[in-house]
C-alpha cells in the first residue's frame, strides 16, 4: 500500500509494489500543433469531468501551424484509476461507435493573421462517439505522417463520474506543520452507503489536486478513520500542500498596443513580439483576482479569437538570482501541468534573471513559476518564485474511484472542485 512522507514540505509519494500513477496531463506529441484546449461544459475553468448519461460535453480544440487540411481521427480508451491503459474490458462495453476511429469535421483557417494556422474542433461526446461507463478515459487524436503511418498526435485525458458517493471538502490553513504561515490542509469525507464495499483499503481509491496540478497530486492517502459508510481524512499529512500566491497574469491582446503587464509589444521579421513586464520573486502574498492558470483567447480586432488571433512571439524575466540544483518552469493549465524544454527558463547573467521566450496565441494568460528540483521527484515548488502564503484562494478537487471485489473496472463514483478562500 502507498506510504507517504514529508520532504521539503511537499508530500511526497512512495510506491510500494507498484510504480507511481500516471496523471492526467494532456499531451501534445506534434511540434506543428499547438494550443490545445479542452473545455468541460463551455467552461474553460472547468476540469475535464462528465457526468454519465447527462448530455455534458468537453470541447477539444488546437491549431495546426498550417493552412494545409490534415486528416485528424480519434478514438477514445478506457484506463484505471491511476490513468493506466487497461485490457480488462472489451471496447464495445465502454464505448459506443459504429467504427474503431471518426474523423474531426470541424475545421477553419485563419484569417488576417501574419503566422496561418488551421484551428480544428472537436465537441465529444457526440452522436458518433459515447462512453459507456464511468472511470478515467484517454481521447487519442492520430493522424497519417510522411511515410503513411498512423501516429498519435494528441492525447487528452477524462473522466465520466456516476455520483454514488457523496465527497465533502475543506480545507484549513491550521495544519500539522504550522498555523497562518506556509500551508493548507485538505481534510475530506467519502460517504459510501450506496456502495458495497468489503474492504475500502483494496476497493475505493482517492485523488486529490491542488490547482488541478498532478505534479505534486496526493495519490491514494490512507484515511484517519474508517466506519462501515465512511472514510475520512482529518490531521493527514499526506494531504497537507504549500499554500503558494495567487496567479500572475498578462493580456496580449493587440499588436499595436501593449496590453495589462504587457511592457511592449512591436514588429520584429517575421513575427510579432510582446514582453510581459519583468517579474520579481514575491515576498508578501499579493491579493488579486486570478483564474488560477487558466488561458482565454482573445484579440482586440476581432469578435473571433479562435481564427483571428495573432501567434506572438512571448518574452518572459524573472528578475532574481540563479537557483542551485533547481529549474524554473512557466507553468499554467495552458502548459498542461508538464515540465517540458519549451516552458523552462533559462539563466540569463546579462539581463540577472531567469528568461524565456515562448511562440503564444494572443489571449489572456495565467501563469506561475515553478521551481523544479534536478533530482528526486518533479513536483514543483512556488516557494522560491511565488511565496507560500495561508491567505492564497486555491481549488482543490477530489476524484474517488471504486471497485468492487470480482469487477474488472474501476468507476469513477465521487468527484468534487471547491475554491478555498481562509
Amino acid at each position: 500500500m502507498p506510504k507517504f512522507i514529508h520532504i521539503y514540505y511537499y508530500i511526497v509519494l512512495v510506491a510500494v509494489l507498484a510504480q507511481p500513477c500516471r496523471a492526467q496531463r494532456h499531451e501534445v506529441l506534434a511540434d506543428n500543433l499547438r494550443t490545445l484546449l479542452v473545455e468541460a461544459g463551455g467552461d474553460g475553468n472547468s476540469l475535464p469531468v462528465l457526468t454519465l448519461g447527462s448530455g455534458e460535453t468537453l470541447r477539444i480544440s488546437f491549431d495546426d501551424m498550417t493552412h494545409e487540411y490534415r486528416r485528424y481521427t480519434y478514438h477514445i480508451e478506457h484506463l484505471t484509476w491511476d490513468f493506466r491503459p487497461t485490457d480488462e474490458l472489451f471496447d464495445s462495453e465502454y464505448v459506443r461507435t459504429a467504427a474503431d476511429e471518426e474523423v474531426i469535421e470541424d475545421y477553419e483557417e485563419s484569417m488576417n493573421t501574419v503566422v496561418n494556422y488551421t484551428h480544428y474542433t472537436l465537441d465529444f461526446p457526440n452522436d458518433r462517439m459515447q462512453p459507456l461507463v464511468s472511470g478515467n478515459y484517454r481521447l487519442i487524436i492520430s493522424t497519417e505522417n510522411d511515410v503513411d503511418e498512423r501516429e498519435e498526435v494528441i492525447r487528452v485525458y477524462f473522466s465520466v463520474l456516476d455520483p454514488q458517493a457523496t465527497v465533502a471538502l475543506r480545507a484549513t490553513t491550521n495544519t500539522d506543520v504550522d498555523w497562518n504561515a506556509t500551508h493548507q490542509q485538505v481534510e475530506m469525507e467519502v460517504d459510501l452507503r450506496d456502495l458495497v464495499v468489503r474492504d475500502a483499503a483494496t476497493e475505493v481509491k482517492t485523488v486529490v489536486l491542488q490547482n488541478r496540478r498532478w505534479d505534486n497530486a496526493a495519490i491514494n492517502p490512507a484515511p484517519t478513520y474508517t466506519t462501515a459508510q465512511r472514510l475520512i481524512w482529518k490531521h493527514c499529512r499526506a494531504l497537507i500542500f504549500p499554500a503558494g500566491n495567487e496567479f500572475r497574469s498578462f493580456e496580449n491582446i493587440s499588436t499595436r498596443y501593449p496590453g495589462m503587464n504587457i511592457e511592449r509589444v512591436g514588429w520584429r521579421e517575421p513575427f510579432y513580439h510582446a514582453a510581459v513586464f519583468p517579474d520579481a520573486p514575491r515576498r508578501n502574498y499579493l491579493h488579486m483576482p486570478d483564474r488560477n492558470g487558466q488561458f482565454v483567447p482573445a484579440t482586440a480586432d476581432s469578435p473571433y479569437p479562435d481564427t483571428e488571433s495573432e501567434y506572438v512571439y512571448t518574452h518572459f524575466l524573472l528578475e532574481t538570482d540563479e537557483l542551485p540544483g533547481q529549474d524554473i518552469y512557466i507553468c499554467g493549465q495552458w502548459t498542461h501541468d508538464r515540465f517540458l524544454p519549451g516552458y523552462q527558463m533559462h539563466y540569463d547573467e546579462e539581463l540577472q534573471g531567469y528568461a524565456a521566450s515562448l511562440f503564444l496565441k494572443q489571449g489572456y494568460y495565467s501563469y506561475q513559476y515553478l521551481a523544479v528540483p534536478r533530482q528526486g521527484k518533479r513536483a514543483g515548488q512556488t516557494a522560491p518564485a511565488e511565496g507560500d502564503f495561508w491567505q492564497t484562494e486555491n481549488e482543490y478537487a477530489a476524484y474517488v474511484y471504486y471497485r468492487r471485489t470480482g469487477d474488472r473496472y474501476w468507476r469513477l463514483v465521487g468527484h468534487t472542485a471547491p475554491s478555498f478562500r481562509p
